[in-house]
């Protein structure tokens, strides 16, 4: 895998923590994270990012606005939706808005790894 440096952007640090965690035993080097969407959209500015995951429900931006951010400014990297709101509305609003991946909370490093290969795998055929 070619990613090595990750931001994460969650509100909760118990989740920022886990992924921290599960980033690093998937062999991430740099692992930057962001308690909220402005924060975010800030670290995402000041340097490149081989993949960020986001949280929808934020304390002052819901993440489809985050990614409606982002994704302009950076639409080659992918942003990974991981939550625990798993709407059907929440998927078509994230994918439209530019996410490249879903995922549901409570998560798990395979989980985590998988959605990880099939973007990178993406990326490859691009």
């Amino acid at each position: 895998m070619n990613t090595n440096i990750a931001l994460i952007i969650d509100d909760n640090a118990t989740i920022r923590e886990l992924l921290r965690q599960t980033l690093k035993l998937l062999g991430f080097q740099q692992i930057h994270d962001a308690p909220n969407g402005l924060t975010g959209i800030e670290l995402a500015q000041q340097q490149p990012f081989d993949v960020i995951f986001l949280d929808l429900e934020l304390p002052d931006l819901h993440g489809t606005s985050v990614l409606s951010h982002l994704k302009p400014r950076l639409p080659d990297t992918p942003v990974i939706v991981v939550t625990a709101h798993t709407t059907v509305e929440n998927l078509k609003l994230s994918l439209a808005a530019g996410a490249s991946g879903f995922v549901a909370k409570p998560f798990s490093a395979q989980k985590i790894k998988a959605i990880l290969h099939k973007n990178d795998h993406q990326q490859s055929l691009v």
